[in-house]
Order: structure tokens, then C-alpha cells, then sequence
């Protein structure tokens, strides 16, 4: 008795607290019953409080599940992030008070690598453009054998990605500063971000096209790379240094024309946002090497500070200042 008068008090001393918590559980049970109803979304409201709305470990096939690095997000940006502390931290720091390493071998049998690689992807996206062409009407990936071939080049493309990376590491080893520029970390680290995430998200046949440039890039540029690990006496020979960006510069003019035909004439375009991001992408290196084609080739010619930049301007004025003291 004396129990349940004490219970009876209590309850009339905090009548105003409790009609407020009725209140609150009154709302909250009519949103929840209201969200349970809602057919347009067809799910409950522990579904809508725990669940996020875009599976970021689901690609847009099943199939891509399947490939290396593809299932979940964490290793592409593990290696991604591992990357970036070594060259701009750990890399550095561990060379400071070391001699840069000659790695002549290695770069010899890296760039021959590549520059297989690289040949094998241009003959694969060629010969398979060449049998569906450039930009096909039809959606290619609604067909299962062609989605399979495709899913795979693509994955190849992003391989070939990952392993580039290692272009910057032998930089740091070898104490080549002033080549990890923003240029040259911006350009690796997001084209094996955006492959991926276009292979993971947004698959599609427009990709060969892009593989296919900038793969037959790659095989000039990796064999120069490769030369010129023999040294000088074989470096000065490579007449083609200087129209690498030129022919860069191209790729990405032609990448942007051909993804505004494709994406308009096929019957599986990408979204807004996806084709927005890969023609801005696009843009935006082909002014990150257009500044630097005019830093290196074209404003240097007039810098008279004594750097490799000037050599047509610093021979005109030594020339001119011979003249004059013979004069």
C-alpha cells in the first residue's frame, strides 16, 4: 500500500514531464507509421536511419564485384593514401642525408614493362573500336560476352593506373625533386581515382577511346623514359622529349571532342554529373599542361637567369656581347 501511493504521488508530482514525454512518443509513432506507409520508397524507417542511400561496395554490375581492388573502396584508397605520405613525407625525409639512387636496372626493366603493357592495351582498343567502332549507337553493355570484354579492358586501364605510381616513387629515390610537381601528383592520383570509380559506378565503352590515346602516349613516353636511363649517350639522341606535351596536349583536345560525339550518339550516356566531371577533368589537365609546355619551352627562351630554360636567349646575347667587345 504504501508502495503504490508513493508510485501514485510521484506520478502526480511529474504530471507536466509526463504529458511531454506522451507528446514526443505521440509524434514519434505517427512519423514512424507515416514513413511505413509510404509507398514511393517502399521501406521502414529503421531502413531510412540506417541505412545509407548509395552503397558505395556495389558496383553498377555484379561483375565488377569480382575484379581485383574492386569490391570495396578501401584498398584503391589505401594505396592511394600510402602513395601521397611517401612522395610528399616519408620519401623525402628518408633522402635527405642520403646519396639519390642510380636504379638503372630497374628503370630499364620498369619502362620495358610499361611500354609492353602499353602496346598491348593499344592494340586491344583498337581492335576492338575497329570492329565496333568509335562511338557506336548502340549500348554495347547490354549485351553480356561485350560487357564482360569490356568491364575487363577498362579494369586493365586502371591496372596500368596503379602501377604508374610508381613513376613518382623512383622520382623521390633518386632525388628528382623538382619533377613531382602538382602537375605530375595531380595527373596520377586522380586518374587512378576517377578510372576506378568509373569502372566501379559508370562503366562504359567511351572509356576505350580515352585508354587508347593516352596508352599510345605511354608507349613513347616510357620509351623515353627507358633511354634515358642509359644516360647521356643515349639521351641526347631522343629527338622527341619536346613534343611529349605537344602530343599530350592533343590527346586531351581529342578525348573531349570524341566524349561529346559518343556521349550523345550512344543509348546508354553516362549522367549530367559524370560527363560533366570527366569533360571539366579533361579540360582542366589539358591547362595544367599547356601552362607547363609555355614554362618549359616557350617563356624560357627569354629568361635570362642562367637556368636550362634559356639556352636560345642566353646564346643570342652571349653572341651580342662578343660582338660588342670586339666592336
Amino acid at each position: 500500500m504504501t508502495t503504490y501511493t508513493f508510485l501514485t504521488n510521484a506520478t502526480n508530482l511529474n504530471k507536466p514531464r509526463a504529458r511531454a514525454h506522451q507528446t514526443i512518443f505521440r509524434e514519434y509513432y505517427v512519423l514512424v507509421i507515416l514513413t511505413r506507409r509510404n509507398t514511393d520508397y517502399k521501406m521502414n524507417s529503421t531502413f531510412i536511419l540506417r541505412s545509407p542511400a548509395w552503397d558505395v561496395t556495389k558496383g553498377k554490375y555484379e561483375e565488377i564485384n569480382l575484379l581485383p581492388l574492386m569490391a570495396t573502396p578501401g584498398p584503391m584508397l589505401m594505396i592511394l593514401a600510402t602513395y601521397l605520405l611517401f612522395v610528399l613525407k616519408i620519401g623525402p625525409t628518408l633522402m635527405t642525408k642520403r646519396e639519390p639512387y642510380k636504379l638503372k636496372v630497374v628503370l630499364l626493366l620498369y619502362n620495358a614493362f610499361q611500354v609492353i603493357l602499353s602496346v598491348y592495351m593499344v592494340y586491344t582498343y583498337l581492335l576492338k573500336m575497329l570492329q565496333r567502332g568509335f562511338a557506336p549507337t548502340t549500348c554495347l553493355m547490354h549485351d553480356k560476352n561485350e560487357r564482360d570484354n569490356i568491364l575487363f579492358g577498362i579494369w586493365l586501364y586502371f591496372a596500368a593506373k596503379v602501377t604508374e605510381l610508381l613513376d613518382t616513387v623512383f622520382f623521390v629515390l633518386r632525388k628528382k625533386d623538382n619533377q613531382v610537381t602538382f602537375l605530375h601528383l595531380y595527373h596520377h592520383s586522380v586518374m587512378m581515382f576517377g578510372t576506378w570509380m568509373y569502372l566501379k559506378y559508370w562503366p562504359s565503352y567511351t572509356l576505350y577511346f580515352i585508354g587508347f590515346l593516352n596508352s599510345l602516349v605511354h608507349v613513347f613516353m616510357y620509351t623515353y623514359y627507358g633511354l634515358s636511363a642509359l644516360g647521356p649517350k643515349v639521351s641526347k639522341y631522343i629527338f622527341w622529349k619536346k613534343h611529349m606535351t605537344k602530343f599530350q596536349m592533343i590527346q586531351f583536345i581529342c578525348v573531349i571532342i570524341h566524349y561529346i560525339v559518343a556521349v550523345n550518339r550512344t543509348e546508354c550516356p553516362p549522367s549530367k554529373g559524370v560527363a560533366l566531371f570527366v569533360g571539366l577533368n579533361t579540360f582542366f589537365f589539358l591547362l595544367l599542361f599547356l601552362n607547363f609546355y609555355i614554362q618549359s619551352y616557350k617563356s624560357g627562351l627569354f629568361r635570362l637567369d642562367g637556368t636550362e630554360g634559356c639556352i636560345k636567349a642566353c646564346k643570342k646575347d652571349s653572341v651580342r656581347g662578343e660582338k660588342s667587345k670586339n666592336s
